[in-house]
């Protein structure tokens, strides 16, 4: 799980990550070729979004508006299933504008610092190694401080019956979160967009990435590609117990998962290999999984970045020829 930074200012942990991502993206040549598709679109993002708005004597300022994402909107949702609402930012593709088709969507949880990743990524991914336009549907809560951000996500990703995991909590409603999801989020997104409802993406990572699990086991049908990293140790010894709905799914109805861990991540490591050999071994015919592991990788930034880039390269089918800029 990631540790909470409630402790510090916002302005010091916006600093300090836009200075991880930096340091990550150069720290030497092997690394730096692993991203160099999502590389200038990061550092973009860490510039624009992270380090320019804390450059005027180090502090947030009213004088000036929020920086946004071109090719993106936000729209509010309130879900009965939850009793909350929901900041949904939507980035359309390119061709969204001058075309009449329906779009693969994927879905983003913890889209409050991962939506930007997302937003300049996807459509880089698309133009260098041919992965497919899609829509890209944020699921956020628009806090204001990381306290809050820890907060507010660990009410809908943590599932109240997960031993040692602090059960019996009223507050903690994955389930409910899963329902509001499944029956009214991406009922709004097929209502006001070009969506597909054949080809839905689920993205996540740590307490998220759990929760991706959570959905594919108790709700399969729901989304035909999932993608998560850093699922957290005690996600193998719940999910072990949930399988009959996966089981039951055919061949004929395939489902694509992509999971990934760092290489560094010594508690997440020992469960992800129970957790990859269950699925391997276990009876589930629908299921085409794609495993990672980051070498020299341990829980953050760069894992999220990589479970999303490595994640729909391998959950969407490859192209039959690369674009001309996936040569430089």
């Amino acid at each position: 799980m990631i540790t909470p930074l409630a402790a510090q200012p916002a302005i010091t942990v916006r600093r300090r990550f836009a200075r991880e991502i930096l340091a990550i993206l150069e720290r030497d040549t092997t690394r730096s070729r692993r991203l160099t598709q999502a590389g200038w679109a990061v550092i973009h993002f860490v510039h624009q979004v992270l380090v320019s708005p804390v450059q005027q004597e180090g502090v947030m300022t009213e004088s000036f508006p929020r920086r946004s994402l071109f090719d993106t909107e936000e729209r509010t949702l309130f879900c009965d299933a939850t009793g909350r609402e929901y900041h949904l930012s939507v980035a359309l593709p390119e061709t969204y504008a001058t075309s009449n088709q329906s779009y693969p969507v994927i879905y983003l949880l913890d889209s409050d610092i991962f939506f930007g990743m997302a937003a300049g990524l996807t459509p880089l991914s698309h133009w260098c190694v041919g992965t497919p336009e899609a829509i890209v549907v944020g699921i956020g809560y628009d806090m204001q401080n990381y306290a809050e951000w820890m907060d507010v996500r660990g009410r809908d990703f943590f599932i109240p019956d997960v031993v040692d995991w602090m059960p019996e909590d009223p507050n903690f409603i994955a389930d409910r979160f899963l329902t509001g999801l499944t029956q009214e989020i991406i009922p709004f997104i097929e209502t006001n967009y070009r969506a597909s409802s054949f080809d839905r993406c689920l993205y996540g990572y740590s307490a998220s990435g759990f929760f991706t699990l959570y959905a594919l086991f108790h709700q399969p049908q729901a989304f035909q590609r999932y993608m998560c990293g850093s699922v957290m140790n005690l996600a193998y010894p719940y999910l072990i117990q949930h399988t009959e709905r996966l089981a039951a799914r055919s061949a004929d109805e395939p489902i694509w998962l992509y999971t990934s861990v760092g290489e560094l991540e010594s508690k997440q490591v020992p469960s992800y290999h129970q957790l990859i050999d269950f699925l391997r071994g276990g009876n589930f015919p629908c299921l085409k999984l794609s495993t990672e592991i980051y070498p020299g990788e341990y829980h953050g930034s760069e894992g999220a970045a990589l479970t999303y880039l490595h994640g729909i390269r391998n959950v969407y089918p490859a192209p039959e020829s690369l674009p001309e800029s996936a040569l430089g």
